[in-house]
Order: C-alpha cells, then sequence, then structure tokens
C-alpha cells in the first residue's frame, strides 16, 4: 500500500491548477501610462494592471503648465483625478511614491523599493527628464525647471513677491513661458544660444515676429549668449551673462529641452540612442519589454507630443492582449501656446532638404518649407494663418506620397 501525504496531495494539486499569469506592469504615471492603462481596461476587464510611479501618482495636464500662470491655476487647481479614484475607475493598482531601481529582464522581475514584482509584459512610459545645465556661482543650484506638478508647485512659491524672472532657452517651452508670465505683468529675460526665437521649428522671420510682439510684452531677449555665473543676492540673482552683460532678476527658470529617461530600460539590456528604440508596435529588442511616450525613440525620432502618443496608445493596448499592430502615425501638427503670436507647425522630417519660404499678410505669417522640386515638406503659420493648418497639412501628406512613389 502507497502512502500519500497531505503534501504530496498538495503538490499535485498545485501541478494540476493553471498557474496565474502575471500581471502587465507599467512604470510611469504620466499621460502616456495612465491612457494605457484604460485602453487596456476597456479591451480587458480582467487583466492584471500594476503602475508603478516615483511620484504620488495624481493627474494633471502636463502641457497645461506652461500657461497655467495666464489662467490663474495653482498646482492643486490642475489636479483631475487622485491615485484612489484612479485604481476605482480603473481597477488596477498604483504604487505611487515607488522607485523601480533595476529590471532583471531574464527572470520578468522587477526591483523596486518595495520589494520585487514579476510581470508578463513591461511598458516603459517614464516621459523625459529635464537637462541640467551646470553654472558658476552662489546661485546655481536655484534655477528651476519646470516638468511636472510638482516642479509648477515650487516655482508658483518662489515666484511670491518677484517681479523679474529670467528664462534660460529660447525654444518652444521657453517661449509659451515667456508669454505667460509677460501676460501677468511680470518683467521677463530669455536667454538662448541661437539668434531668434525656436530657431529648430521656426524660419528667421516668423521667429523674429514672435520676438517681436513678446517685446512689446515687456520680454528682453539676450541671444546668441550663454549664462556664465548665477550668485545670490538679498532679493534674488545676479546673472552674469558671456558676452559681460549683468541681468538682476527674482527667479531663473531652465528650458533648455528634456532628456529620454533611459536609464532603467539599460538595466535591462534594452538598446537606447536618443531616446529607448522601439519598433513601430512599440516593442524593444528585450522579449515582453514596451516603451509609449516621451521616453520612446520611434524610427530615429523623439515625438515628445501627445498626439503620438495617442495614437501609440491604441496600438499597443492591442499587442500587449495579443493582437499584434502596428502604430500608424498620420501628420500632426502642433499648437504652440503663445497668443502674443499664435503658431501652428509641422516641423519637416529630419534629413529632408528644402528651404523656408516666408510670406507675409496683414492678418499673419506663412513660412513653407519647400524641396527643390516644389513640394511642400513642412510648414509655419503664424496670426490668422493658423486657420490654414489643414490645407497645408494636406499638401505635405501629397508630398509624402510622392516621395514614397
Amino acid at each position: 500500500m502507497i502512502e500519500v501525504t497531505a503534501d504530496a496531495v498538495a503538490v499535485a494539486v498545485a501541478e494540476t491548477e493553471p498557474q496565474k499569469e502575471a500581471p502587465v506592469v507599467i512604470i510611469g504615471s504620466g499621460y502616456a501610462g495612465y491612457n494605457l492603462a484604460e485602453a487596456l481596461r476597456q479591451r480587458s476587464s480582467d487583466k492584471e494592471i500594476l503602475l508603478f510611479t516615483a511620484d504620488d501618482g495624481v493627474i494633471y495636464s502636463k502641457p497645461g503648465l506652461s500657461n497655467a500662470l495666464a489662467r490663474e491655476k495653482r498646482a492643486v487647481d490642475l489636479i483631475s483625478e487622485t491615485v484612489l479614484e484612479i485604481e476605482q475607475r480603473l481597477d488596477i493598482r498604483i504604487h505611487a511614491r515607488c522607485k523601480v531601481t533595476d529590471i532583471d529582464a531574464d527572470q520578468h522581475l522587477l526591483h523596486t523599493d518595495l520589494g520585487e514584482q514579476k510581470y508578463s509584459k513591461l511598458i516603459l512610459a517614464q516621459g523625459a527628464a529635464p537637462i541640467r545645465l551646470t553654472f558658476k556661482g552662489s546661485g546655481a543650484e536655484d534655477v528651476l525647471s519646470i516638468n511636472d506638478l510638482n516642479d509648477y508647485r515650487r516655482f508658483r512659491d518662489q515666484l511670491e513677491g518677484r517681479k523679474h524672472v529670467t528664462i534660460i532657452g529660447n525654444g518652444l517651452i521657453g517661449c509659451e513661458f515667456a508669454n505667460d508670465l509677460s501676460g501677468k505683468g511680470y518683467a521677463v529675460a530669455v536667454i538662448g544660444l541661437t539668434g531668434w526665437p525656436m530657431d529648430r521649428l521656426l524660419p528667421q522671420e516668423i521667429g523674429q515676429q514672435l520676438q517681436t510682439n513678446l517685446s512689446a510684452q515687456n520680454v528682453d531677449w539676450y541671444l546668441e549668449n550663454t549664462v556664465e555665473k548665477i550668485d545670490k543676492q538679498a532679493e534674488g540673482y545676479r546673472l552674469t551673462l558671456k558676452d559681460g552683460q549683468v541681468i538682476e532678476t527674482g527667479l531663473v527658470i531652465s528650458a533648455v529641452g528634456l532628456k529620454p529617461r533611459t536609464e532603467l530600460a539599460e538595466t535591462a539590456g534594452v538598446t537606447c540612442n536618443r531616446g529607448i528604440v522601439v519598433n513601430g508596435g512599440l516593442r524593444t529588442n528585450v522579449a515582453d519589454v514596451y516603451a509609449l511616450g516621451d521616453c520612446a525613440e520611434i524610427q530615429g525620432q523623439l515625438l515628445p507630443y501627445i498626439a503620438p502618443i495617442n495614437f501609440g496608445v491604441r496600438a499597443l493596448a492591442d499587442c500587449l492582449l495579443g493582437r499584434p499592430t502596428m502604430a500608424k502615425y498620420p501628420l500632426m501638427p502642433v499648437m504652440v501656446k503663445t497668443p502674443a503670436l499664435p503658431l501652428t507647425l509641422l516641423t519637416p522630417a529630419p534629413n529632408q532638404a528644402g528651404e523656408w519660404q516666408v510670406e507675409s499678410s496683414e492678418t499673419g505669417m506663412r513660412g513653407l518649407y519647400v524641396s527643390s522640386d516644389g513640394r511642400v515638406l513642412g510648414y509655419a503659420l503664424a496670426g490668422d494663418l493658423i486657420g490654414e493648418r489643414q490645407q497645408w497639412t494636406d499638401k505635405v501628406a501629397a508630398a509624402d506620397e510622392l516621395s514614397v512613389a
């Protein structure tokens, strides 16, 4: 007679029962992370979804940070949903204020501040971090970058009682903040390396018109220049520029750009270039690891806007549920939040040869980036001419079809 122990029965039962699949894990609580969680839940009512975030996990509009002052919004006013509300609405588990320190891709295992977590599929949606410049002087460490809600909260606190703000960076974000601050009555100085505002996106004539319009709102420009030193004073800071000019200011903001967060991906052996390299299905070179949003590099490009995330979310949600789908990105114009000169842009694809052709009218300006054979490859519309967005988008789309043919 063979004796069957309780332990043997337990082992036999365990071996015959189907193993529960590990959850889908999302790292990042920005627009990309939460919209992917929502898309997954819409497609599957029972899929287990966990989300890890190093911050407090609330939902707010990050693009709205650069014009929140004009809208008289405090940090708390920008919050649309708390972690508890999100968990209840989407039936997911959120680990807020928890840092993921390492990814063991072979074991499908995360190492976090709270311990280890298995995953079936892993999505990196960590966004991008501000580029930090180094400066000399006693005030160098006080320079603010406004990239999330906590940054904005500090900015509003430190803005209290100030009358003058200096912005380092003459790109899109720097110009949006300059418009926002000057529109609320603050004197603003903008320091930039290049010759006109938003030079990577705008032809010179339109960039200079933006500069003129913002100058009329009490914005001073220090272009083709850099900051050498930032010294604390009793009230604010004293900036010394490369050309020797000195600026007395109450607050210093850095808006020189963002760098995709790739450090965690690299611990898993994921290929990273400017960002986390993914294919059209948002898949990395490592099995079951994906990337979405500002941290991802797609066909050699970074797409740090809301529209590409929306298209990527739909495709990735299907992929994660076993329905392989390639994300398709239509042409996606960008509306710039500069009421001093309303702008809509469709930037030419990288390495496309052409030149800007600019026309002005009483109501606005039209810049077309045109190839040698007359195809419109991109545009910049200003003033009332932003209403022409669709017709020029169609022209660029037609040019794309011709180039493929």
